[in-house]
């Protein structure tokens, strides 16, 4: 794969990958504390805001943003840092996107939208510091 085409692939896949996570996550625990399948939307955003749920969003939203940036590190092979602000970027504008344009915006509290836009991004490039840091230890490992 080219060097090109494989940095594409990298900030793509973490951003894909926070993404996912994170809609798969919220689905799931919206579910599972009403106790059933939600069918409609306003149900669904109603309990989505209860604040154990905004709590838990936190916690999950933070650990797949860290897990994000880790694989985008990782499949970057080189320039982790560079490439994980690169996908930072695209995630957090795609949150800003969602909560001033998109259908659903105003559906989620102010409060949420800062600790969100405050923890993604950077949580996404500490995964990637991390990866980043172990790059350097086995290279160094592999020179001695």
């Amino acid at each position: 794969m080219s060097r090109g085409l494989r940095s594409l692939f990298a900030v793509l896949l973490g951003v894909g990958f926070v993404s996912l996570i994170v809609e798969v996550l919220e689905f799931a625990a919206v579910n599972a504390y009403a106790g059933a399948r939600i069918a409609d939307m306003g149900t669904y955003l109603a309990i989505r805001n209860e604040p154990l749920l905004l709590g838990a969003k936190v916690v999950y939203n933070t650990l797949a943003a860290l897990l994000a940036g880790y694989i985008t590190a990782k499949v970057a092979a080189g320039e982790e840092m560079a490439h994980a602000m690169l996908a930072a970027a695209v995630k957090t504008a795609a949150l800003v996107w969602g909560f001033t344009t998109d259908e659903l915006a105003g559906t989620t509290p102010v409060w949420m939208m800062i600790v969100l836009l405050a923890t993604t991004g950077p949580g996404m490039l500490a995964g990637a510091w991390v990866r980043a840091q172990a790059a350097r230890a086995t290279e160094s490992k592999e020179k001695s």
